[in-house]
């Protein structure tokens, strides 16, 4: 039955970008309710920042108890992603770029010769399905200024798509902080409002899409 990663990194329990996860995990479940999934929300459990000990075992052996525990971390992490059928990362922009507890994860996670390849012919991840949905509180659209200002998704891109060569879909709600409470124009709500519904539809969409796709392979 195909198994589902699901990452939550938002430090806000009702953000977007959690919402979000929750409704491609609804649909994962409509399409194929026997698939099983492993929910990891690195708030309320995080993963911790490497240190001298979890650096060292990603280059060598442990040779003691704090290193055989990073070690063990770095195992059950790399077990989880690469038991996974597909991968579902959620995450705010957090000044400008990704939530540390993510990047944390992704700094255990990553190691070469198991997740990372050696060889990118033998990836072995390639091809999986992964879906990344985004929240950020203004517009950050690709081809503007403040765009320019995106390290999120660009770095996301690299890390999932360009390194470890999942079927990688990217969805992202905008203008998520643009409330007439706060002084918010009736044009930033219509597209805080458009950019909702639009990620929505798509997550929806991806959702059925990598289930059916998992389902015929197996």
């Amino acid at each position: 039955m195909p198994a589902l990663l699901h990452i939550d990194s938002s430090a806000t329990p009702g953000s977007v970008s959690r919402r979000l996860a929750g409704v491609y995990r609804e649909v994962w479940a409509q399409e194929d309710p026997a698939g099983t999934v492993v929910h990891r929300d690195l708030v309320r459990t995080p993963v911790p920042h490497l240190d001298p000990d979890g650096l060292h075992t990603l280059l060598g052996a442990p040779g003691n108890d704090a290193q055989r525990a990073a070690a063990a971390l770095h195992d059950e992490l790399v077990d989880e992603l690469l038991g996974a059928d597909a991968l579902l990362v959620s995450a705010p922009m957090y000044n400008w770029s990704l939530p540390s507890n993510l990047k944390a994860w992704l700094d255990q996670t990553l190691i070469m010769g198991r997740t990372l390849p050696y060889d990118p012919a033998a990836n072995p991840l390639a091809g999986r399905p992964a879906t990344v949905v985004l929240a950020y509180g203004g517009g950050y659209e690709t081809g503007t200024e403040e765009g320019l200002m995106n390290h999120l998704e660009p770095y996301l891109r690299t890390v999932f798509s360009t390194v470890l060569g999942y079927d990688l879909t990217v969805v992202s709600a905008r203008m998520t902080l643009s409330d007439p409470e706060y002084g918010a124009s009736p044009e930033d709500v219509r597209r805080r409002d458009d950019s909702l519904a639009q990620a929505l539809t798509a997550v929806r969409a991806r959702a059925r899409e990598a289930a059916r796709l998992l389902s015929a392979r197996v």
